[in-house]
């Protein structure tokens, strides 16, 4: 191994993970492996991007396809570059993450308009990932705003895995669960996905614009109240042609960074465990892990929940599963773990995660901070910037949560 400190070796690492799954990266290299095809028969004349990690993808897009002649990019204002803003035949929307507002209204209109004004004949290459949720939408009758953002508030505090709050989000939309495919033209569609679901599961991959959903939900007396009211039942899609292509996930991610240890000269164990349920618990169940696990770097990949208080604080999954974890390492000297998001925002902070070892607790106690205390306020973000291990990154990606931890000799 190089001369690293132990942070510097996990955050080396994470950002390997961010690189083998930039959207620009798996986009140009999707063109590029089916150029043949693209030029002779799919030569795509226009193109949809939509969700975090959509502005790389749409540069990818761009930069590989001369046949392109309108784009309509959906984004968060600060993933777009003035490179794409000065393109005069990429019309850049920004909206609203991870609450829907005004904009994700008016950017669900943009998206009717531009699909209903292309031929039968035209071919749209859609490029979609996480965060289009909230980024785009077109309410069912019944629903407003302010009811619409009432609910998302409710589920993303709620404790609820992705796959059901994607499928209650659908449940409200015009668009999710395949409810885009009503607005399709052109006979032939392509869709490019960047996964942030477990499983890969296409349907729920941004709420599943262009893939009907069947998933059955699980009661919930305050969103059935809204369901009720609303009066919608599952999305009346007709068919239309949608190839998919799912180009990036986190196992990518996994194998990068264990080849990366590899070549530091160090153990690597890739586990297929999918790392969700509560974070406090998780936090528990790796440290016992590795307490027994043989030296080396260890990967994990999923994404936990946790339950947020009604006056939450600062930070979010990533830096209250670090925290946790540090609460257990002790005096454990050789143990280190970095638990951080790919999309590089981690709840409500400006950060993506965290590492820790067995001086954040030290050094938090020596501060005053009361750990449980900081946990149960849902503010380990605060605590986490004092003992000054809080992790930042520029991501052009969104496959869900990596926990990478290194136990050393």
């Amino acid at each position: 191994m190089t001369e690293l400190t132990a942070r510097e070796l996990l955050v080396m690492l994470y950002e390997t993970a961010l690189d083998s799954v930039d959207g620009c990266f798996l986009v140009n290299q999707w063109c590029r492996e089916n150029e043949p095809v693209l030029s002779r028969q799919r030569a795509f004349t226009h193109c949809v991007a939509i969700g975090k990690a959509a502005a790389p993808m749409l540069q990818g897009a761009l930069s590989s396809l001369s046949s392109l002649k309108s784009s309509l990019l959906i984004s968060p204002q600060s993933k777009i570059t003035r490179s794409l803003k000065k393109n005069k035949d990429v019309l850049c929307l920004s909206a609203s993450h991870p609450i829907p507002d005004e904009t994700s209204l008016d950017a669900g209109k943009a998206l009717i308009q531009f699909l209903m004004a292309r031929e039968k004949n035209d071919k749209v290459l859609f490029l979609i990932s996480g965060g289009a949720s909230s980024l785009v939408e077109v309410l069912v009758d019944g629903i407003d705003l302010e009811q619409l953002q009432k609910i998302n508030r409710y589920l993303l505090a709620s404790g609820k895995d992705i796959h059901q709050i994607n499928a209650w989000r659908q449940q409200f939309s015009a668009i999710k669960g395949g409810g885009l495919l009503n607005w399709l033209r052109c006979t032939e569609n392509t869709q490019l996905l960047l996964s942030d679901v477990k499983d890969d599961k296409t349907e729920f991959i941004g709420s599943g614009l262009l893939v009907k959903s069947n998933i059955h939900l699980e009661p919930d007396e305050y969103l059935s109240n809204f369901l009720v009211s609303s009066g919608t039942d599952e999305c009346q899609a007709h068919e239309a042609d949608v190839e998919t292509f799912i180009i990036g996930n986190i196992n990518l991610a996994k194998q990068a960074v264990s080849a990366a240890a590899r070549a530091e000269n160090l153990n690597s164990f890739v586990y297929n465990e999918f790392l969700e349920g509560d974070v406090h618990q998780l936090a528990k169940k790796l440290f016992s892990q590795l307490v027994k696990a043989e030296p080396g770097v260890h990967i994990w990949g999923g994404e936990p929940t946790v339950r947020l208080p009604e006056k939450p604080g600062i930070g979010g999954r990533n830096q209250t599963l670090a925290l946790a974890f540090a609460q257990y390492i002790g005096d454990i000297p050789n143990l280190h773990l970095l638990s951080a998001g790919t999309d590089g925002v981690d709840g409500n902070s400006n950060c993506a995660g965290a590492v820790v070892s067995m001086f954040t607790s030290q050094k938090a106690k020596k501060m005053g901070f009361d750990i449980e205390e900081e946990l149960t306020k849902a503010n380990a973000g605060v605590l986490l910037m004092a003992t000054d291990d809080l992790v930042n990154a520029v991501s052009n990606t969104n496959v869900m949560d990596i926990v990478i931890a290194y136990k050393s000799h």
